[in-house]
């Protein structure tokens, strides 16, 4: 395995790589890609642009956040994670998040927010189990259709990420505290298998329980590429879910692996105390291939 150095872009040449890793990581159209000059112009207003170095490879991986106000309140919003394929499983796209914090909150923020897409469990796992984010808000088709071939011409609803950097659970998963197993809890959605494929039912969303568990499909990119009538289907059960269960006072606080399925935790009035001057807020979802 090569030396990985996390470091702050510096040069043309990295902001560059940074354009060349979006065409390979996501095969976006170049009227989609955030090219270099603008790398450049939001790096110097104040956003943030580390790249993952690999002793004789280069750079394979990178985090970008801009600044942003949305709350009333400076933080940062975490616009893109990527990590070449051929990188993955080694923890880069962990160490550029961690050093993302590690740089915010050297500069007084207290606060990172991205978009992901609630139907990648993987995804889920980093931002919500291994950083210790939640998130409280969807946003339905936030980007529209788009030229990536992850999104297989779907609609891009999307989960609010809030990244609490100087929470107490936030500090125990960087400290290397793991997390907890999730407790027994109603699950809202029955999953039935069809021809190998789950098929979803409509999420109950009358309980009361302090937590709930919500299923959805382990191998995303499975179900897209087999039935993408049956992919539909699924972002509409859960957009509608999680609308459901944010206005009924829920966070998602967690995601695991159950054999096939994958499950997000759900806890009922839950609150992360935070700094003073924390802000409310919302990633160009790209954050996927970590």
């Amino acid at each position: 395995m090569p030396e990985i150095l996390v470091r702050e872009a510096r040069e043309r040449r990295d902001y560059d790589a940074c354009v060349r890793l979006q065409r390979e990581v996501w095969g976006l159209s170049d009227l989609e890609i955030t090219s270099a000059i603008q790398l450049v112009a939001t790096v110097h207003a104040g956003g943030l642009l580390l790249v993952a170095e690999a002793s004789g490879e280069g750079v394979v991986g990178f985090c970008y956040a801009f600044a942003a106000l949305r709350g009333g309140v400076p933080h940062l919003h975490s616009d893109m994670l990527a990590v070449r394929e051929s990188s993955r499983g080694e923890g880069v796209g962990r160490r550029l998040k961690w050093a993302q914090r590690e740089e915010a909150l050297r500069r007084g923020l207290r606060l990172v927010t991205w978009t992901f897409d609630p139907m990648r469990a993987t995804n889920a796992r980093l931002n919500l189990r291994h950083l210790g984010a939640v998130s409280r808000e969807v946003l339905s088709d936030f980007y529209g259709e788009t030229t990536s071939a992850l999104h297989h011409g779907l609609p891009t609803h999307r989960l609010v990420v809030r990244w609490e950097l100087d929470s107490p659970r936030v500090a125990r998963r960087a400290a290397g505290e793991p997390p907890t197993g999730p407790a027994s809890a109603p699950l809202l959605n029955e999953v039935t298998w069809r021809d190998g494929l789950p098929v979803p039912s409509p999420a109950r969303l009358d309980l009361a329980a302090k937590e709930a568990h919500l299923e959805v499909p382990a191998d995303w990119d499975a179900v897209s590429r087999a039935d993408p009538g049956l992919a539909r289907e699924w972002q509409e059960v859960v957009r509608r879910a999680f609308e459901g269960l944010f206005a009924s006072g829920y966070t998602a606080v967690d995601c695991f692996e159950d054999g096939r399925r994958a499950l997000y935790v759900l806890l009922k009035d839950y609150s992360s105390p935070v700094a003073a001057g924390s802000a409310g807020s919302a990633d160009h979802s790209l954050h996927e291939p970590a």
